[in-house]
């Protein structure tokens, strides 16, 4: 999720507490994903950018926009967002910037994909000074296939922290793949060359668990350097000016709440009944949230208890130099809970060190970063004959040791494609994750594509 101030905010919430296990930086893969990936950075052309969202399991989603931009150099540009409920049009002559906007709230899944699609690493220097391994993972034919750098660093309060994460992978030829980080996560996919660089002509991004939000670009063209913009869609209805958006602590969170800034736990099913819940929320203007995704948590299953309270929380107003503010904050919590169905005396007793957990749930783009040999999938021969193409998306529960426990099909355009990928994933290796500085099992989704040739 949500990038505009990534580096501003790990920096200023966490100025100390990146894991520190090595001192390999990834700024060259970082440098070399900025020049190959990004329409804005290194070695930019003059370009006219279309790019539609939505939501395509769900036709009647509000997470759907058009984002379209034309661009002749940092000085000289234009934009133009429109999605239900905001509207936004920049010009950029000469320097000098106009801005309106209509809709009194800037979505954060909106301003991820502005990001991926025109800068996706404008946080360089966070990935630059963060203290994470560049990992490469291996095909089983001894080739490099692509690589990822993880970092792992502390959010909350003081007196309250939990864990978080940042990483970011590339393909083999270095282009971006990935980007995960509190407020900004997006996947690459499909990249296509336009001039010297690579530019994916497909976004995805899973704000929370069950949405899945893709970005198709429908137009990417050439401009002449010394030609004239040409014009975007504007609206003629009243606007307002820019909408700034800050990254704020935990403290400062609270110290603007209106209502109590404490959250009740409903029974769970299964999982841990006492732990750390974590949760990004983004706030608008007039200090209501509007938008609470999930970080970590020791029992996934209180996630969606978390941010349904969290969206009726009242704040006041952040005022920055006199004018109103959307601020996006990393907030944790402590939650203590019992077993549905146990009785009281039952759900206090000592539970054996033994007894089974639920699995952390983390993204495809952390479990990618862990892993150490992957063994692509045999293509069925008649559907490989019929040029029959798709992709395998595999629910996996990856143990303490990093070895697979189970695989279980979501979605297949064939049968066939699934059991090859699980045949294939099932040699797949991974480093354990650690959490706590103790491997945990974790789930996690794992995509395997076929695509005829």
């Amino acid at each position: 999720m949500r990038g505009y101030h990534g580096f501003l905010l790990l920096l200023w919430l966490f100025p100390a507490s990146f894991a520190s296990a090595s001192t390999d930086q990834p700024s060259n893969s970082v440098d070399r994903a900025i020049r190959l990936s990004s329409l804005t950075g290194k070695g930019a052309q003059p370009f006219h950018l279309k790019l539609t969202v939505s939501e395509p399991a769900n036709p009647s989603s509000p997470y759907t926009a058009t984002i379209e931009e034309s661009w002749i150099s940092a000085s000289d540009w234009q934009r133009s967002i429109e999605s239900p409920g905001f509207r936004e049009h920049i010009t950029v002559t000469a320097g000098k910037r106009e801005e309106q906007n209509v809709g009194d709230y800037y979505p954060l899944w909106l301003r991820s994909f502005v990001t991926a699609s025109l800068d996706p690493l404008e946080d360089a220097p966070f990935w630059q000074q963060v203290g994470a391994r560049v990992s490469q993972i291996t095909s089983t034919n001894g080739h490099a296939s692509s690589s990822c750098a993880r970092a792992q660093f502390k959010i909350g309060a003081e007196n309250l922290t939990n864990d978080a994460f940042a990483v970011i992978c590339f393909d083999a030829d270095g282009t971006l793949s990935s980007v995960v980080r509190p407020g900004y996560s997006m996947e690459f996919h499909d990249p296509q060359a336009f001039g010297k660089k690579r530019i994916a002509s497909r976004y995805v991004d899973h704000p929370e668990p069950g949405t899945e939000l893709v970005g198709h670009v429908e137009l990417l063209e050439k401009l002449n350097a010394m030609g004239s913009l040409p014009p975007l869609p504007t609206f003629t209805q009243p606007a307002s000016g820019p909408i700034r958006s800050i990254s704020i602590r935990q403290e400062v969170l609270e110290n603007l709440a209106i209502t109590p800034t404490s959250l009740s736990w409903p029974k769970v099913s299964s999982g841990n009944t006492a732990g750390k819940l974590s949760m990004y929320v983004s706030v608008d203007r007039s200090g209501r949230i509007r938008e609470a995704y999930p970080l970590n948590s020791d029992n996934a299953g209180l996630q969606d208890a978390a941010r349904e309270q969290l969206l009726k929380w009242k704040l006041k107003a952040a005022v920055v130099d006199g004018q109103r503010v959307q601020t996006e904050a990393a907030v944790t919590f402590g939650f203590s809970t019992t077993l549905d169905g146990i009785t009281t005396s039952a759900a206090n007793a000592t539970v054996p060190d033994s007894a089974p957990s639920r699995p952390i749930v983390v993204s495809p783009a952390v479990a990618q970063s862990l892993r150490k040999q992957s063994y692509p999938p045999v293509y069925p021969q008649d559907l490989k004959e019929q040029h029959v193409s798709g992709k395998v998306e595999l629910k996996a529960i990856l143990g303490k040791e990093g070895q697979i426990v189970s695989l279980t099909p979501l979605n297949s355009p064939d049968p066939r494609f699934a059991e090859s990928a699980i045949a294939a994933v099932q040699q797949w290796t991974y480093k354990p994750f650690m959490l706590n500085g103790s491997p945990v099992e974790i789930e996690t989704v794992i995509t395997v594509n076929f695509q005829a040739h």
